[in-house]
């Protein structure tokens, strides 16, 4: 005699595997994926590895924007006049975002206790910070305290 339906424990086990299948699926979709928030992220996280490789090698370690691009260079300390480029660390910003860096023409440099540094920044007495503007005009900031944190805003 064989059996004309499915018992209960084959429904129960179609259903976890069809479930399993569609969270997977849901977390591969990406509509709503936000570059602004990307970019804040990214640099939030360039920022952090920055300081910690300065810190773990006991170097000064500078930080540049070139184009939508992060980039990290090392020296002895902060005043030095030639820096060595770090190819290991970078940071790509999506280019649907605007990255400026205050104040205009300064370089954040982090000394090998970790501390942050302005180079060029005369006589700029705020917080520096990284302004990030998207294509609908929308802005998050990203400032760089004194003793090395990073505060979004």
């Amino acid at each position: 005699m064989t059996p004309k339906g499915l018992t209960l424990v084959e429904l129960v086990v179609v259903l976890a595997v069809l479930g399993i299948a569609a969270g997977i699926a849901a977390l591969n979709v990406r509509p709503f994926y936000n570059p602004l928030q990307d970019a804040l992220s990214r640099t939030e996280g360039f920022v952090k590895q920055v300081r910690s490789k300065a810190m773990a090698t006991t170097s000064a370690y500078r930080i540049t924007l070139e184009g939508n691009r992060l980039k990290a260079a090392y020296a002895p300390t902060c005043r030095s006049t030639s820096f060595t480029e770090d190819t290991s660390l970078q940071a790509e910003i999506p280019a649907e975002v605007t990255l400026t860096f205050t104040p205009q023409g300064g370089v954040p440099c982090f000394n090998s206790r970790g501390l942050l540094v302005l180079q060029n920044a005369g006589s700029y007495s705020g917080e520096p910070y990284y302004r990030f503007t998207d294509r609908q005009g929308r802005q998050r900031t990203l400032r760089l305290l004194l003793g090395g944190g990073v505060v979004r805003q």
